[in-house]
Protein backbone atom coordinates (compact mmCIF):
# COMPACT_ATOMS: atom_id res chain seq x y z
CA UNK A 1 0.00 0.00 0.00
CA UNK A 2 2.97 2.45 0.67
CA UNK A 3 3.89 2.35 -3.26
CA UNK A 4 0.25 3.44 -3.74
CA UNK A 5 0.77 6.77 -1.94
CA UNK A 6 3.96 6.89 -3.40
CA UNK A 7 3.09 6.74 -6.93
CA UNK A 8 0.03 9.63 -6.01
CA UNK A 9 2.18 11.63 -4.58
CA UNK A 10 4.12 11.62 -7.58
CA UNK A 11 1.69 12.58 -9.71
CA UNK A 12 0.61 15.25 -7.42
CA UNK A 13 3.66 16.64 -7.78
CA UNK A 14 3.95 16.53 -11.79
CA UNK A 15 0.27 18.02 -11.89
CA UNK A 16 1.62 20.72 -9.37
CA UNK A 17 5.00 21.23 -11.32
CA UNK A 18 2.19 21.41 -14.64
CA UNK A 19 0.10 23.94 -12.72
CA UNK A 20 3.32 25.72 -12.55
CA UNK A 21 4.04 26.09 -15.79
CA UNK A 22 0.43 27.00 -16.94
CA UNK A 23 1.04 29.90 -14.72
CA UNK A 24 4.38 30.62 -16.16
CA UNK A 25 2.57 30.72 -19.81
CA UNK A 26 -0.21 32.76 -18.45
CA UNK A 27 2.48 35.40 -17.54
CA UNK A 28 3.41 35.39 -21.27
CA UNK A 29 6.03 32.15 -21.72
CA UNK A 30 4.89 30.31 -24.78
CA UNK A 31 6.81 26.66 -23.38
CA UNK A 32 4.21 24.53 -25.44
CA UNK A 33 0.31 24.02 -26.58
CA UNK A 34 -1.54 25.94 -23.55
CA UNK A 35 -4.54 23.69 -24.09
CA UNK A 36 -3.05 20.59 -24.46
CA UNK A 37 -0.93 20.40 -20.94
CA UNK A 38 -4.11 21.99 -19.13
CA UNK A 39 -6.06 18.60 -20.60
CA UNK A 40 -3.21 17.17 -18.68
CA UNK A 41 -2.77 18.94 -15.65
CA UNK A 42 -6.43 18.50 -14.99
CA UNK A 43 -6.25 14.87 -16.11
CA UNK A 44 -3.19 13.92 -14.14
CA UNK A 45 -4.63 16.48 -10.76
CA UNK A 46 -8.14 14.19 -11.40
CA UNK A 47 -7.24 10.53 -11.42
CA UNK A 48 -3.49 10.78 -10.79
CA UNK A 49 -4.03 12.01 -7.66
CA UNK A 50 -7.68 12.32 -6.00
CA UNK A 51 -8.71 9.02 -7.94
CA UNK A 52 -5.74 7.09 -6.61
CA UNK A 53 -6.36 8.45 -2.77
CA UNK A 54 -9.66 7.54 -2.98
CA UNK A 55 -9.01 3.83 -4.36
CA UNK A 56 -6.18 3.64 -1.29
CA UNK A 57 -9.15 4.99 0.92
CA UNK A 58 -11.85 2.29 -0.12
CA UNK A 59 -8.94 -0.71 -0.40
CA UNK A 60 -8.56 0.53 3.59
CA UNK A 61 -12.11 0.42 4.64
CA UNK A 62 -13.18 -2.23 2.92
CA UNK A 63 -9.69 -4.34 4.28
CA UNK A 64 -8.58 -5.31 0.64
CA UNK A 65 -5.00 -3.99 0.63
CA UNK A 66 -3.65 -7.63 -0.08
CA UNK A 67 -6.36 -8.25 -2.33
CA UNK A 68 -5.00 -9.41 -6.00
CA UNK A 69 -8.17 -7.97 -7.92
CA UNK A 70 -7.71 -4.96 -5.94
CA UNK A 71 -4.00 -5.05 -7.01
CA UNK A 72 -4.01 -5.74 -10.89
CA UNK A 73 -7.08 -3.18 -10.51
CA UNK A 74 -4.68 -0.30 -9.34
CA UNK A 75 -1.79 -0.99 -11.74
CA UNK A 76 -3.95 -1.32 -15.20
CA UNK A 77 -5.19 2.27 -13.85
CA UNK A 78 -1.69 3.37 -13.76
CA UNK A 79 -1.03 2.40 -17.10
CA UNK A 80 -3.90 4.65 -18.30
CA UNK A 81 -3.13 7.37 -15.95
CA UNK A 82 1.05 7.20 -17.43
CA UNK A 83 -0.93 6.93 -20.90
CA UNK A 84 -2.82 10.12 -20.66
CA UNK A 85 0.45 12.15 -19.30
CA UNK A 86 2.67 11.21 -22.05
CA UNK A 87 -0.16 11.56 -24.92
CA UNK A 88 -2.55 15.00 -23.84
CA UNK A 89 0.43 17.42 -24.15
CA UNK A 90 1.28 16.27 -27.48
CA UNK A 91 -2.28 15.36 -28.90
CA UNK A 92 -4.93 16.88 -26.25
CA UNK A 93 -8.18 15.01 -26.99
CA UNK A 94 -7.01 12.47 -29.51
CA UNK A 95 -6.68 9.12 -30.68
CA UNK A 96 -4.23 7.64 -27.75
CA UNK A 97 -5.49 9.97 -25.17
CA UNK A 98 -9.12 8.81 -25.34
CA UNK A 99 -8.10 5.45 -25.49
CA UNK A 100 -6.10 5.84 -22.68
CA UNK A 101 -8.86 7.82 -20.77
CA UNK A 102 -11.43 4.85 -21.81
CA UNK A 103 -9.45 2.37 -20.13
CA UNK A 104 -9.11 4.32 -17.30
CA UNK A 105 -13.25 5.05 -17.58
CA UNK A 106 -13.89 0.90 -17.71
CA UNK A 107 -11.25 0.50 -14.74
CA UNK A 108 -13.42 2.88 -12.37
CA UNK A 109 -16.66 0.52 -13.64
CA UNK A 110 -14.62 -2.18 -12.44
CA UNK A 111 -13.96 -0.78 -8.74
CA UNK A 112 -17.89 0.04 -8.28
CA UNK A 113 -18.20 -3.21 -9.52
CA UNK A 114 -16.20 -4.48 -6.74
CA UNK A 115 -16.87 -1.82 -3.55
CA UNK A 116 -20.70 -3.34 -4.51
CA UNK A 117 -19.08 -6.88 -4.01
CA UNK A 118 -17.45 -6.60 -1.07
CA UNK A 119 -20.28 -4.73 0.78
CA UNK A 120 -23.00 -7.15 0.38
CA UNK A 121 -22.71 -8.07 4.04
CA UNK A 122 -22.90 -4.98 5.07
CA UNK A 123 -25.03 -3.06 2.79
CA UNK A 124 -27.15 -0.59 4.71
CA UNK A 125 -24.12 0.61 7.43
CA UNK A 126 -23.44 4.13 6.63
CA UNK A 127 -20.22 3.18 5.54
CA UNK A 128 -21.19 0.69 2.72
CA UNK A 129 -23.71 3.46 1.62
CA UNK A 130 -21.56 6.35 1.18
CA UNK A 131 -19.33 4.00 -0.85
CA UNK A 132 -22.04 2.20 -2.73
CA UNK A 133 -23.96 5.71 -3.76
CA UNK A 134 -19.85 7.15 -4.43
CA UNK A 135 -19.50 4.28 -6.28
CA UNK A 136 -22.89 5.20 -8.53
CA UNK A 137 -21.98 8.87 -8.45
CA UNK A 138 -18.47 8.05 -10.20
CA UNK A 139 -20.79 6.29 -13.05
CA UNK A 140 -23.16 8.77 -13.38
CA UNK A 141 -19.64 11.65 -13.66
CA UNK A 142 -18.17 9.32 -17.26
CA UNK A 143 -21.62 10.59 -19.03
CA UNK A 144 -19.59 13.40 -19.55
CA UNK A 145 -16.20 12.78 -21.33
CA UNK A 146 -18.56 10.24 -23.61
CA UNK A 147 -20.94 13.29 -24.11
CA UNK A 148 -17.63 15.40 -24.97
CA UNK A 149 -16.90 12.96 -27.57
CA UNK A 150 -19.96 13.13 -29.27
CA UNK A 151 -20.16 16.62 -29.17
CA UNK A 152 -16.62 17.52 -30.28
CA UNK A 153 -17.49 15.03 -32.84
CA UNK A 154 -20.06 16.47 -34.28
CA UNK A 155 -18.52 20.28 -34.42
CA UNK A 156 -20.34 21.23 -31.18
CA UNK A 157 -17.15 22.18 -29.33
CA UNK A 158 -18.53 25.91 -28.77
CA UNK A 159 -22.01 25.15 -27.84
CA UNK A 160 -23.51 25.14 -24.08
CA UNK A 161 -23.67 21.47 -24.14
CA UNK A 162 -20.08 20.82 -24.57
CA UNK A 163 -19.53 23.39 -21.33
CA UNK A 164 -22.51 21.25 -19.47
CA UNK A 165 -21.04 17.90 -19.91
CA UNK A 166 -17.66 19.14 -18.29
CA UNK A 167 -19.44 20.75 -15.27
CA UNK A 168 -21.97 16.87 -15.18
CA UNK A 169 -18.21 14.86 -15.10
CA UNK A 170 -16.40 17.25 -12.19
CA UNK A 171 -20.15 17.73 -10.67
CA UNK A 172 -21.03 13.77 -9.86
CA UNK A 173 -17.01 13.23 -9.66
CA UNK A 174 -15.83 15.57 -6.79
CA UNK A 175 -19.44 16.19 -5.40
CA UNK A 176 -20.50 12.89 -5.87
CA UNK A 177 -17.48 9.91 -5.42
CA UNK A 178 -14.79 11.89 -3.91
CA UNK A 179 -16.72 13.74 -0.96
CA UNK A 180 -18.55 10.04 -0.46
CA UNK A 181 -15.52 8.46 0.18
CA UNK A 182 -14.08 10.88 2.24
CA UNK A 183 -17.58 10.99 4.15
CA UNK A 184 -17.28 7.04 4.23
CA UNK A 185 -14.17 7.17 6.00
CA UNK A 186 -15.05 10.09 8.67
CA UNK A 187 -18.06 7.83 9.64
CA UNK A 188 -16.45 4.68 9.59
CA UNK A 189 -15.45 5.04 13.48
CA UNK A 190 -19.73 4.96 14.47
CA UNK A 191 -20.64 7.78 14.04
CA UNK A 192 -24.43 8.04 15.72
CA UNK A 193 -25.74 10.48 13.11
CA UNK A 194 -24.20 8.99 10.48
CA UNK A 195 -27.37 7.67 8.58
CA UNK A 196 -28.80 11.35 8.59
CA UNK A 197 -25.78 12.78 7.16
CA UNK A 198 -25.77 10.65 4.02
CA UNK A 199 -29.67 11.22 3.49
CA UNK A 200 -28.67 14.94 3.21
CA UNK A 201 -25.81 14.22 1.28
CA UNK A 202 -27.54 12.11 -1.07
CA UNK A 203 -30.98 13.82 -1.33
CA UNK A 204 -28.81 16.93 -2.14
CA UNK A 205 -26.85 16.33 -4.56
CA UNK A 206 -28.77 15.75 -7.65
CA UNK A 207 -30.30 19.36 -6.91
CA UNK A 208 -26.95 20.79 -6.52
CA UNK A 209 -26.12 20.02 -9.90
CA UNK A 210 -27.93 22.89 -10.92
CA UNK A 211 -25.62 25.05 -9.45
CA UNK A 212 -23.36 24.09 -12.85
CA UNK A 213 -26.11 25.56 -15.05
CA UNK A 214 -26.91 28.84 -13.47
CA UNK A 215 -24.70 30.71 -15.91
CA UNK A 216 -27.27 29.83 -18.95
CA UNK A 217 -29.73 32.33 -16.60
CA UNK A 218 -31.99 28.74 -16.56
CA UNK A 219 -35.67 29.57 -15.16
CA UNK A 220 -36.18 30.59 -11.22
CA UNK A 221 -36.34 27.04 -10.25
CA UNK A 222 -33.35 25.80 -10.98
CA UNK A 223 -32.29 28.93 -8.36
CA UNK A 224 -34.56 27.41 -5.90
CA UNK A 225 -33.21 23.29 -6.50
CA UNK A 226 -29.56 24.73 -6.17
CA UNK A 227 -29.97 26.49 -2.76
CA UNK A 228 -32.08 23.23 -1.36
CA UNK A 229 -29.22 21.08 -2.67
CA UNK A 230 -26.67 23.73 -0.98
CA UNK A 231 -28.34 24.23 2.69
CA UNK A 232 -28.81 20.32 3.04
CA UNK A 233 -25.11 20.08 2.63
CA UNK A 234 -24.57 22.64 5.29
CA UNK A 235 -27.23 21.26 7.46
CA UNK A 236 -25.63 17.70 7.00
CA UNK A 237 -21.91 19.34 7.79
CA UNK A 238 -23.50 21.36 11.51
CA UNK A 239 -24.55 17.99 12.21
CA UNK A 240 -21.07 16.19 11.53
CA UNK A 241 -19.12 18.89 13.49
CA UNK A 242 -21.51 18.93 16.55
CA UNK A 243 -21.13 15.00 16.84
CA UNK A 244 -17.62 15.84 17.91
CA UNK A 245 -16.52 12.77 16.35
CA UNK A 246 -13.65 14.81 14.59
CA UNK A 247 -11.14 14.68 17.60
CA UNK A 248 -8.33 18.10 16.67
CA UNK A 249 -5.35 18.79 18.29
CA UNK A 250 -2.43 21.17 17.64
CA UNK A 251 -0.59 18.43 16.14
CA UNK A 252 0.02 18.77 11.86
CA UNK A 253 -1.86 16.10 11.21
CA UNK A 254 -4.50 18.17 12.68
CA UNK A 255 -4.51 21.09 11.15
CA UNK A 256 -4.29 19.25 7.69
CA UNK A 257 -7.63 17.92 8.71
CA UNK A 258 -8.50 21.84 10.34
CA UNK A 259 -7.54 23.56 7.49
CA UNK A 260 -9.42 20.58 5.15
CA UNK A 261 -12.63 20.89 7.12
CA UNK A 262 -12.47 24.94 6.61
CA UNK A 263 -11.49 24.54 3.00
CA UNK A 264 -14.96 22.31 2.77
CA UNK A 265 -16.93 24.77 4.80
CA UNK A 266 -15.78 27.95 2.50
CA UNK A 267 -17.20 25.34 -0.36
CA UNK A 268 -20.30 24.85 1.12
CA UNK A 269 -20.44 28.74 1.43
CA UNK A 270 -20.02 29.85 -1.87
CA UNK A 271 -22.19 27.09 -3.24
CA UNK A 272 -25.31 28.84 -1.20
CA UNK A 273 -24.42 32.59 -1.91
CA UNK A 274 -23.38 30.91 -5.89
CA UNK A 275 -27.55 30.27 -6.19
CA UNK A 276 -28.32 34.35 -6.62
CA UNK A 277 -28.35 36.13 -9.91
CA UNK A 278 -26.46 38.82 -8.66
CA UNK A 279 -23.58 36.14 -7.70
CA UNK A 280 -23.66 34.36 -10.96
CA UNK A 281 -23.51 38.09 -12.89
CA UNK A 282 -20.22 38.13 -10.41
CA UNK A 283 -18.85 34.67 -11.98
CA UNK A 284 -19.76 35.14 -15.36
CA UNK A 285 -17.51 38.39 -15.74
CA UNK A 286 -15.02 36.78 -13.30
CA UNK A 287 -14.56 33.05 -14.97
CA UNK A 288 -10.89 33.35 -15.28
CA UNK A 289 -9.87 33.74 -10.96
CA UNK A 290 -13.69 33.15 -9.63
CA UNK A 291 -14.20 29.57 -10.89
CA UNK A 292 -10.44 28.53 -10.94
CA UNK A 293 -10.05 29.71 -7.19
CA UNK A 294 -13.54 27.57 -6.45
CA UNK A 295 -11.87 24.18 -8.08
CA UNK A 296 -8.30 24.91 -6.71
CA UNK A 297 -10.17 25.72 -3.55
CA UNK A 298 -11.95 22.23 -3.65
CA UNK A 299 -9.27 19.87 -5.19
CA UNK A 300 -6.24 21.90 -3.00
CA UNK A 301 -8.03 23.27 -0.29
CA UNK A 302 -10.17 20.56 0.64
CA UNK A 303 -9.37 16.91 -1.40
CA UNK A 304 -5.67 17.44 -1.39
CA UNK A 305 -4.99 18.30 2.73
CA UNK A 306 -7.19 15.35 3.66
CA UNK A 307 -5.34 13.25 1.53
CA UNK A 308 -1.90 14.39 3.07
CA UNK A 309 -4.00 14.37 6.25
CA UNK A 310 -4.89 10.46 5.42
CA UNK A 311 -1.46 9.82 4.81
CA UNK A 312 0.06 10.80 7.58
CA UNK A 313 -2.77 9.18 10.13
CA UNK A 314 -2.06 5.53 8.18
CA UNK A 315 1.87 6.68 8.29
CA UNK A 316 2.05 6.96 4.44
CA UNK A 317 4.23 9.33 4.99
CA UNK A 318 6.47 9.92 7.52
CA UNK A 319 6.55 12.78 10.22
CA UNK A 320 9.77 14.41 10.09
CA UNK A 321 10.92 18.19 9.74
CA UNK A 322 11.30 17.52 6.01
CA UNK A 323 7.66 16.51 5.63
CA UNK A 324 6.31 18.97 8.04
CA UNK A 325 8.28 22.01 5.90
CA UNK A 326 6.65 20.26 3.01
CA UNK A 327 3.42 20.59 4.45
CA UNK A 328 3.81 24.04 5.42
CA UNK A 329 5.14 25.34 2.39
CA UNK A 330 2.29 24.19 0.40
CA UNK A 331 -0.60 25.22 3.09
CA UNK A 332 1.00 28.69 2.49
CA UNK A 333 1.09 28.51 -1.26
CA UNK A 334 -3.05 27.93 -1.36
CA UNK A 335 -3.60 30.20 0.74
CA UNK A 336 -1.51 33.11 -0.99
CA UNK A 337 -2.98 31.62 -4.27
CA UNK A 338 -6.70 31.74 -3.21
CA UNK A 339 -6.21 34.81 -1.59
CA UNK A 340 -4.77 36.59 -5.32
CA UNK A 341 -7.32 34.67 -7.64
CA UNK A 342 -10.55 35.58 -4.90
CA UNK A 343 -9.10 39.38 -4.44
CA UNK A 344 -8.71 39.74 -8.06
CA UNK A 345 -12.26 38.74 -8.73
CA UNK A 346 -13.40 41.21 -6.31
CA UNK A 347 -11.14 43.90 -7.56
CA UNK A 348 -12.12 43.22 -11.45
CA UNK A 349 -16.05 43.70 -9.94
CA UNK A 350 -15.04 46.96 -7.68
CA UNK A 351 -13.27 48.14 -11.17
CA UNK A 352 -10.33 48.66 -8.76
CA UNK A 353 -6.90 48.93 -11.07
CA UNK A 354 -4.87 46.65 -8.53
CA UNK A 355 -2.55 43.64 -9.01
CA UNK A 356 -2.02 44.92 -12.62
CA UNK A 357 0.66 42.35 -12.65
CA UNK A 358 -1.50 39.67 -11.28
CA UNK A 359 0.10 36.58 -13.39
CA UNK A 360 3.80 36.91 -12.50
CA UNK A 361 3.09 37.06 -9.25
CA UNK A 362 0.73 34.10 -9.08
CA UNK A 363 3.56 32.20 -10.48
CA UNK A 364 5.96 33.04 -7.73
CA UNK A 365 3.55 32.11 -5.45
CA UNK A 366 2.45 29.16 -6.91
CA UNK A 367 6.07 27.92 -6.68
CA UNK A 368 5.58 27.04 -2.81
CA UNK A 369 3.23 24.41 -3.53
CA UNK A 370 5.56 22.14 -6.02
CA UNK A 371 8.25 22.77 -3.83
CA UNK A 372 6.13 21.50 -0.59
CA UNK A 373 4.88 18.60 -2.68
CA UNK A 374 7.65 17.48 -3.76
CA UNK A 375 9.66 17.63 -0.30
CA UNK A 376 6.69 15.19 1.05
CA UNK A 377 6.85 12.87 -1.87
CA UNK A 378 10.53 12.47 -1.10
CA UNK A 379 9.50 12.16 2.88
CA UNK A 380 6.94 9.40 1.55
CA UNK A 381 10.42 7.16 0.86
CA UNK A 382 11.66 7.74 4.17
CA UNK A 383 11.68 4.23 6.79
CA UNK A 384 13.29 6.63 9.43
CA UNK A 385 11.66 6.74 12.57
CA UNK A 386 8.97 8.99 13.61
CA UNK A 387 11.11 11.66 16.67
CA UNK A 388 9.43 11.35 19.41
CA UNK A 389 8.62 15.97 19.99
CA UNK A 390 6.77 15.13 16.25
CA UNK A 391 4.67 12.30 17.25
Amino acid sequence: MKSYARISLIFLTLAASMGLILRSMQSGFPLMNYKFLLHTHSHIALIGWVYNGAFIIISNLLQVQNNKVFKRLFWITQLSIVGMLFSFPFQGYGAISIAFSTLYVFCSYYLVVLIFRHTIDEPKSTKSRFLRWGGIYLIASSVGPFALGYFMANDMGDSIWYNLSIYWFLHFLYNGFFVFVVFAHIVSNGLSKGKTIFLLMNISLIPLFGLSVLWVEPPMFMYLLSGIGATLQIIALVILLKSKSIKLTNSLTSWLLRLSLIAYGSKLIFQLIGCTHSVQQFINDTVPYSVIGFIHLVMLGFFTLFLLFYFFTIEQIRLSRLSKLGSWLLIIGIVLSEGLLFGKAALIQLSIPWLTNFFPTLTVVSTLMPIGILLLTISSFSHRAIPDHLK
